[in-house]
């Protein structure tokens, strides 16, 4: 028995110096394949397992590209573990990228959540919470980020980056404070998609390709709002009344926010629809992200030709996701579920070609630090989101996480996540709900009744966490419904 310990302590050293060997023939900040899988067995500590991710020494000489899809749940794709085969292209990014698994946005639709990703900011924090702005008991004014918050695209084009945006507008105009400072910034459709802006972005990125650059892509690709490619309906089975269309998807939408400004009425839109219905508004969705995937494709083929994969920065994202009755809805905005804060996020750094998955929760609010950190530049200050280097580095991290929606003002929900668990708190009439997403990811069962004590914890939490911000949370209880409709 002691000799055959001994073969084996014999055999995991071997084994250890083998791969060390083995990865001091790579270059320095490049993780060859698979290599962490092996090796974080073998070490006790992880020190093996991450990089340093540190391009300090040439951050400044390099660009940032960040590209959104509009509306994309993480389910839906390759990463989220969809069979489909919807996201080839995507997937096919991730092997070059760092993948965060289980990113959570801080608001369920675009304006405020794309808001927060550019400020690092709650949507509290930044203001913009909707499109319009609420000045008197009658009296509304269109919303723009304050001029006082410095947003990370500032900090690039004051320190030199020039700036290029290409965008499907709506929710990403400059208007509300996306172009502050661009060079160009392409708001001019209303949910356009990434065929309309890739080639504008592309045909600047030829007369800027040899300069510095940030460059934000958008697309609504996926978004209810966006219309499916002709002919995209025809092999689709279903026998109901549904067309499909993006003025069927906003009435559906508006049918179910009733049920915020007439209490009592039907939940939402349990009645009307039938799982038939669901299915087929998902056939839909499904056939939306396959389009944009192929897009993506595309443009990524372009960025290689170019030669900017291994000078830039590229930040891949999606908002917010989108619901289809897991919760009596359609459409998204207006509850804090997983199906609409649960979203794609990944970081793909020159120089660190290999996969890193990261499976601890993070926040979209952090994007920008953590790029930032990274390229060893200095971020505005007085922020809410945080780099995310320790965590790719292998270290334990507890930041809090934290969601909110206001939608329209039909509704004003809080959510916190610590671990596993995440309460729901709605501000107008104080209910709340519980769920342990390890054991219920779909959150079919709200256990708030039988966990009192963690739900009274994480309620003093999230109630803590409002009054930092300066929110009190007794102006929402019993708050008269005025809902914005004309939107």
């Amino acid at each position: 028995m002691k000799q055959l310990k001994v073969l084996g302590i014999i055999v995991v050293i071997a084994n250890v110096v083998v791969l060390a060997f083995l990865m001091m023939r790579q270059p320095s900040n490049v993780q060859p394949n698979g290599m962490a899988d092996l090796v974080a067995p073998l070490v006790s500590d992880n020190t093996m397992e991450a990089a340093q991710y540190d391009l300090s020494d040439r951050g400044q000489k390099l660009n940032v590209i960040l590209i959104s899809l509009d509306a994309l749940r993480y389910d839906h794709t390759g990463l989220g573990g969809s069979e489909l085969g919807l996201t080839p292209n995507l997937d096919q990014f991730a092997e070059e990228a760092v993948v965060f698994h289980d990113a959570v946005s801080a608001a369920p639709w675009t304006l405020p959540s794309h808001m927060s990703v550019w400020t690092a900011r709650w949507p509290t924090v930044h203001g913009v919470t909707n499109k319009l702005k609420l000045l008197s008991h009658d009296q509304m004014v269109d919303a723009t980020l304050s001029p006082g918050i410095e947003t990370f695209p500032d900090v690039l084009i004051r320190e030199g980056w020039i700036a290029g945006g290409f965008s499907g507008g709506a929710g990403v105009q400059s208007m509300y404070g996306f172009g502050r400072g661009f060079d160009t910034y392409l708001d001019d459709r209303y949910f356009g998609g990434l065929d309309y802006s890739i080639p504008a972005a592309l045909d600047w990125l030829r007369k800027h390709q040899d300069e510095r650059f940030f460059m934000f892509l958008h697309g609504y690709d996926t978004h209810g709002q966006y219309a499916l490619a002709e002919g995209g309906m025809s092999s689709i089975e279903y026998d109901g009344t549904l067309d499909g269309g993006k003025e069927e998807q906003a009435k559906l939408r508006e049918q179910g926010l009733t049920k915020f400004s007439n209490p009592g009425e039907q939940p939402l839109l349990t009645e009307e629809l039938s799982e038939g219905d669901a299915d087929f508004l998902e056939e839909v969705y499904n056939r939306k992200v396959r389009d944009a995937d192929q897009r993506l494709g595309g443009f990524i083929a372009q960025l290689k030709a170019m030669g900017l994969m291994e000078n830039s920065v590229i930040v891949l994202m999606s908002d917010h996701g989108d619901e289809f009755m897991e919760h009596g809805g359609v459409d998204h905005g207006f509850t804090l579920y997983q199906e609409q804060l649960h979203v794609v996020m990944m970081m793909r750094f020159p120089g660190y070609t290999s996969r890193h998955d990261v499976r601890e929760p993070v926040r979209t609010i952090d994007i920008f630090p953590t790029v930032f950190d990274v390229m060893g530049i200095p971020a505005p200050k007085g922020v809410d989101g945080q780099s995310m280097r320790p965590i790719m580095q292998g270290q334990a991290d507890d930041r809090a996480i934290f969601a909110e929606s206001d939608y329209r003002l039909f509704v004003h929900l809080r959510m916190v996540r610590q671990g596993k668990y995440k309460l729901i708190l709605d501000l107008k009439d104080g209910s709340r709900e519980l769920y342990d997403l390890e054991a219920d990811p779909l959150e079919q069962n709200d256990i708030s009744s039988s966990e009192p004590r963690r739900t009274y914890e994480m309620e003093q939490d999230l109630r803590g966490w409002l009054g930092d911000m300066g929110s009190n949370p007794q102006d929402y209880l019993g708050i008269e419904q005025r809902p914005i409709t004309l939107f």
